[in-house]
């Protein structure tokens, strides 16, 4: 953390260094007999400027701020210890000095001083730190709401030890540190989703899906199928409709799908917190089943059109990175029609054996959900009533 010198002159310095120039120039120019109290007066007054020049100059020149933890990661409700290390690698000590710490209120410090209207919370902390030594203070704080947490701001006063006033350090930049919230995984409305992956309704490792890439012959084609399955050019030579016939294949993959967008508005559903603890618990479900998955949320990311996602999860170790991917969506940002975003899903991933998507449904979007039926794509629907299978009115057993 790097930190600039804001530079104020006390009022009692400043009067007393106004006092001393005009008693040496009477003495200067107008002979002016100073007593030898006052002589004696000037030179500690004198010796305090000069002194307290080189303290400044000094403390900072060796003064190193840095935070011990800069990947902390908590769930909701956790409680955690922000370590700020703080080096004096001078001759200067530091004494009570006073640094104030303001950071995104996705944190809640212990003793907050924050106003609520500028969304962050604040605390200040007393320490010493002597010469040629280090000292760690501990901040310590709440884990509020989901999301990522950051220094945003911190100031430190020094007391000026030959002299009157503080010196004032304010912060340049940014702290390179984040504190991650993971949604809660363990609220007490996931029970009824862990009943229902404890009876195994998500394995079916024994459903067979076709292959587009890999073709093995044809056959007549079939009202049911697809325009996309038509062999053209056998079918040119036949004179009949001949459609592909594809290789068989088994296999499980999960494709979550995250609606950020309420309704046809950008702002997001009131329950989302709800969702993304519930997705929480669920993929650390999935993730025991060592299926894979996947994750693509409708948040566009500005970078060659993508949408924010996370890919080829599987396993226990997929954890993590699936709750920090969590924990960094954000709710209020641009986002496309979810309706849209299936069609572009549709179009351009890669269709697998499950997929789960958030949120409500409109015509709309059962409309683009049916292709995903027809392509033999098992549907579940998340939501404040959990997870039910698409289409039917009771959850699935």
């Amino acid at each position: 953390m790097r930190y600039k010198y804001d530079y104020k002159e006390s009022q009692t310095a400043a009067l007393l260094s106004v006092a001393t120039a005009v008693l040496i120039i009477f003495d200067i120019f107008y002979a002016a007999s100073l007593n030898i109290y006052i002589v004696f007066i000037l030179g500690i007054i004198l010796a305090s400027i000069l002194l307290n020049r080189l303290y400044e100059r000094g403390v900072m020149k060796k003064l190193l701020i840095d935070i011990v933890n800069k990947e902390v990661r908590h769930y909701k409700g956790e409680a955690g210890i922000l370590k700020i290390r703080i080096r004096q690698e001078g001759i200067m000590p530091v004494l009570g000095a006073e640094m104030t710490i303001t950071a995104g209120n996705d944190i809640k410090f212990d003793h907050d001083q924050a106003l609520k209207i500028r969304q962050q919370t604040e605390t200040k902390t007393v320490f010493t730190v002597l010469p040629k030594s280090e000292t760690v203070i501990e901040v310590p704080y709440t884990a509020v709401h989901r999301g990522v947490s950051y220094i945003v701001d911190s100031r430190i006063k020094i007391p000026k030890i030959f002299s009157f006033g503080n010196m004032d350090l304010k912060q340049l930049g940014s702290a390179q540190h984040e504190i991650l919230i993971y949604p809660d995984k363990f609220a007490v409305h996931n029970e009824k989703i862990k009943f229902k992956v404890a009876e195994g309704i998500f394995r079916n490792n024994e459903s067979l899906y076709t292959d587009p890439l890999l073709t093995i012959g044809n056959r007549e084609y079939m009202t049911s199928d697809s325009l996309r399955d038509i062999n053209w050019k056998q079918s040119a030579r036949t004179g009949e409709l001949q459609a592909k016939v594809y290789e068989k294949t088994t296999y499980t993959e999960w494709l979550i799908l995250i609606n950020l967008r309420s309704g046809s508005i950008f702002a997001p559903p009131k329950n989302i917190e709800n969702i993304f603890e519930k997705l929480s618990f669920l993929t650390g479900e999935i993730a025991k089943e060592n299926i894979n998955y996947s994750m693509i949320a409708n948040m566009k990311t500005f970078d060659e059109g993508n949408y924010y996602r996370i890919d080829d999860l599987n396993g226990v170790r997929s954890c993590r990175p699936m709750l920090e991917a969590l924990a960094k969506i954000k709710t209020v940002t641009f986002t496309i029609s979810f309706e849209r975003f299936l069609n572009h899903v549709q179009l351009y991933e890669k269709i697998p054996s499950h997929i789960i998507f958030t949120g409500q449904t409109n015509p709309l979007i059962d409309k683009e959900l049916t292709h995903f039926l027809h392509r033999g794509v098992t549907v579940y629907q998340l939501d404040e009533n959990g997870l039910e299978r698409y289409g039917e009115k009771r959850a699935v057993r």
